[in-house]
């Protein structure tokens, strides 16, 4: 691949939005560098106090609650960086106040209430559907955690749609890996339900420093409009919602699987590998922070020109970034799984085949993000729906025969499947390929 001629494309076209691109994503990489710093401390100290055992119970637990949060969440996530984007830009607070409201209450209610019921039957869970019988306790302490991790998740979209980045990252994925590690290397946990115990505070604590700063932020000058909610915003709302809850499945169904099929050793080093090659999306990530209100609002505006120019030159300083990242993982698999202590270097072969699924995420640009903020939620969904069953269905073989490394390849394929077909629907949609990266 030539990054000279990706480099070059730049050179003499820094105006208008793509200046805006390139210094504002490079803000928000330089934040996500932090985050995904945050998040492999947080992940290497766990592995090293606890071991592989309890560790494969704790990450286990993570991605059980992970999945339940984004469930609880009914799609308020991308709807509010959809519409606070759209009012943030036109500056009409009361509206935006009206829906992070109205979005956050729903959300609590329907958190707690899932909450409560999956409490009561924490145990069965345990050893009816993961067949781990010690993985109980530790379970109880995180679903506590899920609406907490739903709420302060929910709210830091919102800061996304209103461009205040910095908060966005550090709410989501800074406040609770390092509280988490600072405790859990102040108090040395012995067991993965200690953990989760800690992990419970962290949570708190995020969610009353979310709650804090939200109310200050909305402390503005409002308009003297009239508040309402936007025309058709539940029915978005449900189309997202799906869309997420697939999207999640497919994400870590692996986990699931190998929770139930595998030994907890072999769920830690899944679970690990999983979370270290998402080193390489972070930059995708990073760049959605930035693209996601401004594809909302150029697509509003009929700015469709701009809206290919913008998504095609985010895909290339992905790829930019992300592929030196892919390339020291393929290199050295071992030596980096081998940090997290003793018994994961057998996580290499799944570090490498989940990596390169990540960095054919990457290569396909912000794809399902251009199909939801363009208003083509039932597209994404539809795409999701389709490549998750086939993602479950392969998972379930390949784990069957090739236990913790058959769910990496599932998912890794499941990833690959569904980002190339999305870029085929944002062709047909929008009319560009954002693969397109050496075009002029």
């Amino acid at each position: 691949m030539d990054l000279k001629l990706i480099v070059n494309n730049y050179k003499g076209k820094l105006t208008g939005h793509n200046k805006e691109l390139v210094f504002d994503s490079v803000f928000a990489i330089i934040i996500r560098v932090g985050a995904a710093i945050s998040s492999f401390i947080m992940n290497l100290v766990i592995a090293r106090q606890l071991g592989t055992y309890n560790s494969g119970n704790f990450f286990l637990s993570f991605a059980v609650i992970t999945v339940l949060a984004t469930f609880m969440r009914m799609g308020g996530d991308n709807l509010l960086v959809r519409y606070v984007g759209i009012y943030g830009s036109e500056k009409k607070w009361k509206t935006i106040k009206l829906i992070v409201s109205q979005v956050g209450k729903r959300t609590l209610v329907f958190s707690i209430i899932v909450t409560a019921l999956l409490v009561l039957f924490h145990t069965f869970i345990a050893k009816g559907v993961f067949h781990k019988e010690n993985l109980s306790s530790t379970l109880f302490w995180m679903l506590l955690s899920t609406p907490l991790l739903a709420l302060y998740t929910l709210l830091s979209y919102a800061f996304q749609g209103l461009k205040k980045v910095l908060l966005s990252v550090s709410i989501q994925n800074i406040l609770v890996p390092i509280t988490l590690s600072i405790l859990v290397f102040i108090i040395r946990p012995a067991t993965s339900e200690k953990a989760a115990e800690l992990y419970f505070a962290a949570s708190l604590l995020t969610v009353i420093i979310t709650l804090i700063l939200w109310s200050r932020i909305v402390r503005k000058p409002e308009q003297s409009e009239e508040a309402k909610l936007p025309e058709h915003i539940w029915k978005s709302s449900y189309a997202l919602w799906s869309f997420a809850i697939v999207q999640m499945a497919m994400q870590w169904g692996g986990q699931f699987m190998a929770g139930i099929f595998c030994t907890q050793k072999q769920v830690a080093q899944l679970a690990v590998a999983q979370r270290t090659s998402m080193l390489i999306s972070f930059i995708l990530i990073a760049i959605n922070l930035v693209s996601a209100p401004r594809f909302a609002s150029l697509y509003k505006q009929g700015q469709l020109k701009n809206l290919k120019k913008y998504a095609i030159n985010s895909t290339r300083l992905m790829v930019v970034f992300s592929t030196p990242i892919v390339l020291l993982i393929i290199c050295f698999p071992t030596l980096i799984m081998s940090l997290f202590g003793k018994g994961f270097e057998a996580g290499a072969p799944m570090l490498v085949v989940l990596s390169l699924g990540q960095f054919i995420n990457v290569l396909t640009g912000s794809v399902t993000l251009l199909l939801m903020m363009s208003g083509h939620e039932k597209d994404t969904r539809n795409i999701q729906i389709i490549t998750g069953i086939l993602g479950s269905i392969l998972n379930y073989f390949l784990i069957k025969y090739y236990g913790a490394f058959g769910a990496a390849v599932g998912t890794a394929l499941a990833i690959s499947a569904q980002n190339l077909i999305c870029v085929g629907m944002v062709k047909r949609r929008l009319g560009f390929n954002t693969m397109a990266i050496f075009s002029k």
